[in-house]
């Protein structure tokens, strides 16, 4: 009997000539190498995971590809990102951490050896007074036959930028041996004062939630202060375009047209994303966002969570899309837990200012606290009740974050993070809120909004609330910053809900922003964790959503009688 065996041969993917693949751990610096070396001078984070990408960047006719940072004992997606690049590359540049030399030696030689290239050692300035150090560095060298270059954490002098380019124009092979240390490098960081006592978690919380507090109150003392001298040339817009015919009319200065919602957006919702941004840009930039995150990680396990994932919901208060793209550097296992999480609790930074706006039209800002706490308290429960006891505990097996260093902030980086995001909101949110108040301006000359009503409004008794707010639900679904158009009256500042009770407001404002992601965040969704997934986690937090909302207006108005 003839036996036929089908013989299949696989090629190795051919390397590209003249590209040199920089790799490392997370915060070991590789950005910032990379921008002294080839003269980008965007400024640096010591935040954990800031580069996303693989970014290439050429330099005397070759190319060096900057990567995210690997996480050796976690699946995330930009890890596999990262190994997958190691196939094609020609050259290696090894970035390690000098303070944590042995872990990273043990963690990453495996992916560089055999291949050829240069060793880059960080954090130099901070363990080369150490005994026996540069003793072991020199050893080093002569042992590996590879060159071994040592750079500061902050700045690259131009001595050592002299040594890189002479190293990159002779790499040499990684031997296969693992090098071995006998010198003491490692380096603790010093303990900040909240660490030392038994409220650390506590007061890493606090100080974590602290930009968002910082952002909406600021904004809304600075709406409250500009409010007068804008109000008299918006009337003066508002009663020009009052003669244009239908519909446009009502899409200019009808109760949701452009004109009449845009004070909104330029004094509550511009001021809070600058506020925001430049306050977690310096947290980032200093490494105190990592530090935070670090002391609450144990806390996080008991929500299906790690303190890498926490960094990302704080995030999404910024803006959700970039924080749900971030938790690419998420652990697979915790992944979407994390995004949940974001679509659920993170108020960003138009839902936060419509909040505000909302409560403050109603004459009632002493309501915006006690949204904040049960948002944050309600997001909990969600995840615990969400979440299983396996993903729990997958979330505690993948604690790699460390306390990590602590330096001065850097300014130049905090403003051109600012000038990203107002880039991004001008580019993007603004044209989506231009779009919406018109929309729904013709959508309310159409009578669209007085038939859904008509539909959604009777389902409003279930959750004891008037079927005025049926509105800010239905707008609040489609962008955050909907609520204010469905609740704020335009021509009074006031709202268009005549008679509503302290916790009917509260609920009707928590249930309009929890009930859906916006269409922005759930596309972005879609395109990240696929379908079934943002499907199957869609009509469960409209289910918690309802629930929580039900909860609190019933019980909280039953408690009160």
């Amino acid at each position: 009997m003839t036996q036929f065996i089908d013989v299949q041969t696989f090629y190795p993917e051919q390397k590209q000539k003249n590209n040199w693949l920089l790799i490392g751990k997370e915060s070991v610096g590789k950005t910032a190498f990379t921008e002294n070396l080839i003269g980008k001078k965007s400024g640096k984070s010591n935040f954990q995971g800031s580069s996303l990408f693989c970014k290439e960047y050429s330099w005397n006719g070759q190319t060096i590809t900057d990567t995210p940072g690997i996480q050796t004992s976690m699946d995330s997606v930009v890890t596999s990102q990262v190994l997958s690049r190691l196939k094609t590359s020609e050259h290696i540049i090894l970035t390690l951490k000098a303070s944590d030399l042995q872990s990273d030696l043990s963690d990453l030689w495996h992916l560089a050896k055999g291949q050829t290239g240069i060793v880059i050692l960080t954090y130099w300035d901070v363990v080369k007074d150490k005994a026996g150090v540069k003793e072991e560095l020199a050893r080093l060298r002569e042992s590996t036959n590879l060159a071994w270059v040592t750079v500061d954490n902050r700045e690259i002098s131009d001595q050592q930028l002299t040594e890189i380019e002479r190293a990159l124009s002779r790499p040499s092979r990684f031997p296969n041996r693992v090098p071995t240390l006998t010198a003491n490098w490692s380096v603790k960081p010093k303990l900040l004062f909240f660490e030392k006592t038994g409220l650390a978690p506590l007061l890493s919380f606090v100080l974590l939630v602290l930009p968002a507090w910082l952002a909406v109150t600021n904004a809304n003392t600075f709406a409250d202060w500009l409010y007068p001298t804008i109000e008299q040339p918006v009337d003066l817009i508002k009663a020009k375009l009052s003669h244009l015919p239908e519909p446009f009319n009502h899409m200019m200065v009808g109760d949701y047209g452009l004109v009449s919602m845009l004070p909104f957006l330029i004094l509550y919702a511009l001021p809070t994303v600058v506020i925001f941004s430049i306050i977690i840009s310096l947290y980032k930039t200093t490494g105190l966002i990592d530090r935070l995150s670090y002391r609450l990680d144990p806390v996080m396990h008991k929500l299906g969570l790690s303190g890498r994932d926490l960094v990302r919901v704080i995030m999404g208060f910024g803006c959700n899309v970039p924080a749900i793209i971030q938790t690419r550097n998420c652990s697979c296992c915790t992944r979407g837990s994390c995004v949940s999480a974001i679509s659920f609790g993170s108020a960003c930074s138009y839902q936060l200012p419509a909040t505000v706006a909302v409560f403050s039209a109603a004459g009632k800002p002493y309501l915006t606290l006690p949204y904040l706490i049960i948002l944050a308290v309600t997001t909990c429960i969600y995840l615990i009740a969400t979440t299983s006891a396996a993903q729990r505990k997958a979330a505690a097996s993948h604690n790699l974050l460390n306390r990590g260093f602590l330096q001065p902030p850097n300014w130049r980086f905090a403003f051109n993070e600012m000038m990203d995001v107002l880039k991004s909101f001008f580019m993007t949110a603004f044209p989506l809120f231009v779009g919406i108040c018109l929309a729904a301006g013709f959508l309310a000359w159409l009578g669209f909004f007085d038939a859904l009503i008509g539909v959604i409004a009777p389902l409003m008794s279930v959750v004891n609330l008037p079927e005025s707010a049926a509105i800010a639900v239905i707008l609040g679904a489609i962008r955050k910053d909907g609520l204010a158009i469905g609740l704020i009256d335009s021509s009074t500042q006031g709202l268009k809900i005549a008679e509503i009770t302290d916790v009917q407001l509260l609920c009707a404002v928590y249930l309009a922003g929890v009930m859906l992601p916006c269409i922005v965040s759930l596309l972005t969704i879609i395109r990240e964790m696929q379908w079934r997934f943002a499907t199957k986690m869609v009509l469960r937090q409209i289910s918690w959503a309802v629930m929580f909302t039900m909860s609190l207006s019933w019980g909280i108005g039953w408690v009160l009688s």
